[in-house]
């Protein structure tokens, strides 16, 4: 019989996309918590906020980038449900809100052991996790060149 060893992380994510909607462009920014899950022949990200999501991948990249397309694959269906932009944003915003306490609670156990000093990812930056997670959607009115932005990369949180 084998065991599986999971090792858990807390991440930040900022992702950053446009998402058309029924005669509507939104921008959406999106600055959520992860539970990444690093287990013997696989990762995990959970959705701590926005909850309620999960992919896999085969390394902690590719399972980010299967979260990050789970996201958008519901904020499109969002987008096509709702009958205008406000409905959309509103949705999406109840969406953002919906946490579980258990993957909250072990998203703050995750914490603990990084500031204590257990657990890393080597080469990721440290960000302070009392900073705001939230999701922003405006409306685009204006197109410009200079709002082609890349996201940034996950951070864990300390």
């Amino acid at each position: 019989m084998s065991t599986t060893t999971t090792t858990h992380y807390p991440l930040l994510f900022t992702f950053l996309d446009k998402v058309e909607g029924n005669d509507y462009l939104a921008e959406i920014r999106v600055h959520g918590r992860l539970l990444a899950a690093e287990e013997e022949d696989c990762w995990w990200m959970y959705g701590v906020n926005p909850g309620g999501l999960a992919a896999k991948g085969t390394s902690r990249a590719e399972a980010y980038g299967e979260f990050r397309k789970t996201l958008m694959r519901v904020l499109f269906d969002l987008a096509s449900e709702a009958s205008d932009f406000y409905d959309f944003r509103s949705s999406a915003g109840r969406f953002f809100e919906e946490t579980d306490a258990e993957t909250v609670a072990e998203w703050e156990a995750a914490r603990e052991d990084v500031r204590a000093g257990k657990t890393t990812i080597e080469g990721m930056r440290r960000e302070s996790s009392e900073s705001y997670r939230r999701i922003e959607i405006n409306l685009k009115q204006t197109f410009r060149a200079t709002d082609n932005v890349v996201d940034p990369q996950e951070t864990v949180a300390a």
